[in-house]
């Protein structure tokens, strides 16, 4: 080994030798600093410190919000998808314009509408064309029965009556006959086979008159009925045929007056004077915008129309905040657009329950609406906005900071100084804001607190349960034995009071 290179590894054993010497001269003389009692120097102790006072205490929660109108005219697509996704956007206004009543928001694609328009045009008219020819057919068959009933049937009863005639006068001169030839063959004239042709076709004539007389029995009691039943049958056939294209008929206007009115939908027009504000907003973790080409679902919300004079803030709070929040409660509002103007509101309403859960163990946030009272000129709906909502205030109370606050066995303290010496005293504290907390009893004005106790004292030197015990058994027996012992002086330590030890202490008090 080189010369240069043992001295290069005793420079480097001196090199972090020397620190650590050092580092235990330094710890050394603050353990005698600690030993010894003194303290630190006025300037740091000062910064430890905090005064009692009487001042103004006021409890609050600050949450985010945004800006919206409570009198919102909504304008919603009316128009059907009839099978698709949607109904495409072809123009609209720009968002912000100032518009009337009437005036032109949002234009959608009609194309489609237009030709089923056009072909349910041609199935109204021909149903319509079916309809004439039902009706058509049922004045024929109406009066087919008419006429059967006044014509045909009087017109063939008369018929069957002139046959029956006939039928009656040859029987007459048959048996004229007859009786002819009976005289005839007395005398000789005729033989006997003469007599019996005549006597045959005079029974002939006898029975055809009955068979007339039967035919037209029959078509007056049977034939009659019948015709005018398949008649009437004829006539409900058609009139069930008018009803079946009467309907169909206005069906067909139905839906030809349907699609009209989904053109008529596809111009969508401001209902009522306002300022224009699409609803662009957030589903299901995806943005809707709403611009040209966008396709929008039936009754989706296309724009809403604010009241600029009625306008308010849509906050969340949490849980942990809700049961202090109450509709009545004043607010302070803050644009993040505009920081330097301080609004003024009241809480309108509190949400009866929270929010869904966006994702497991997620915290439950509840709606409070706050009211802005005299709204600014340059206020729209979608700023957003810090709102302080203060839910308790007192004009003059004692208070001093949360950091000041010892919580021990379920009672609060605080280290008081006492000349060179510090105290620690129970407390009874009330309400807090996160920063300062109130105290009923305990303390009083002008009292200086440590804002870091346990750098003055243990948690030992507390008192405790069994600690009061001892206490009161000496008091006993200094009072029968007339003797005590003096109880030992507090020590001093370094120990930090942490926050989750100052949010462990509020708990504890119900605060």
């Amino acid at each position: 080994m080189s010369a240069s290179q043992r001295w290069r590894g005793r420079y480097g054993r001196v090199s972090i030798i020397i620190p650590v010497v050092l580092c235990g001269i330094i710890l050394l003389l603050l353990a005698l600093n600690r030993k010894d009692g003194t303290w630190p120097p006025q300037a740091e102790q000062t910064l430890l410190l905090h005064s009692v006072e009487r001042s103004k205490f006021e409890a609050f929660v600050t949450e985010p919000g945004d800006i919206v109108s409570s009198s919102n005219v909504e304008v919603r697509c009316e128009v059907e998808s009839r099978g698709s996704a949607g109904v495409t956007i072809v123009s609209l206004c720009e968002e912000g314009t100032e518009v009337e009543r009437g005036d032109l928001l949002v234009q959608f694609d009609d194309s489609v509408l237009q030709n089923e328009l056009i072909a349910q045009q041609i199935v109204v008219a021909k149903d319509k064309s079916a309809l004439i020819q039902a009706e058509s057919n049922l004045s024929n068959a109406e009066r087919t029965l008419r006429e059967y009933i006044e014509g045909l049937f009087q017109q063939e009863v008369e018929t069957l009556e002139s046959a029956v005639f006939v039928t009656e006068e040859e029987l007459r001169r048959k048996e004229l006959e007859l009786a002819s030839n009976r005289r005839m063959a007395a005398k000789g004239i005729l033989n006997q086979l003469q007599v019996s042709a005549g006597e045959f076709a005079l029974e002939k004539s006898r029975k055809d008159v009955t068979a007339s007389k039967r035919a037209l029995e029959v078509f007056k009691k049977f034939t009659r009925e019948r015709k005018v039943g398949e008649f009437n049958a004829e006539i409900e056939k058609q009139k069930a045929n008018v009803e079946a294209a009467e309907f169909t008929q206005k069906l067909s206007n139905q839906k030809l007056l349907e699609i009209s009115e989904q053109i008529d939908h596809c111009t969508i027009r401001a209902p009522a004077a306002g300022q224009v504000v699409y609803a662009n907003e957030r589903q299901r973790g995806e943005p809707v915008v709403i611009e040209e080409g966008s396709q929008i679902r039936f009754n989706q919300m296309v724009a809403r129309l604010p009241d600029i004079e009625k306008m308010q803030v849509d906050v969340k709070i949490n849980e942990s905040h809700i049961n202090r929040v109450s509709p009545g409660m004043r607010a302070e509002i803050t644009l993040d657009a505009d920081p330097e103007q301080l609004l003024f509101g009241k809480v309108n309403r509190v949400a009866p329950y929270p929010f869904p859960m966006r994702w497991h163990g997620a915290p439950l946030e509840y709606g409070v609406e706050v009211a802005i009272k005299d709204p600014p000129q340059t206020i729209r709906p979608g700023l957003r906005a810090k709102v302080k909502i203060f839910f308790e205030a007192e004009d003059s109370v004692l208070q001093i900071p949360l950091a000041a606050v010892i919580a021990h066995e379920k009672s609060h303290y605080c280290l008081v100084r006492d000349g060179d010496a510090w105290e620690p005293t129970p407390i009874t504290i009330g309400p807090n804001n996160n920063n300062q907390v109130v105290v009923i009893e305990g303390i009083t004005e002008g009292d200086q607190v440590a804002l870091t106790p346990f750098r003055f004292i243990q948690r030992a030197d507390l008192p405790t349960a069994a600690k009061a015990s001892a206490v009161d058994n000496q008091e006993s027996n200094r009072s029968s034995n007339q003797l005590a012992e003096p109880l030992q002086k507090q020590n001093q330590a370094t120990k930090e009071f942490t926050a989750t030890k100052i949010g462990t202490a509020q708990a504890d008090a119900g605060t």
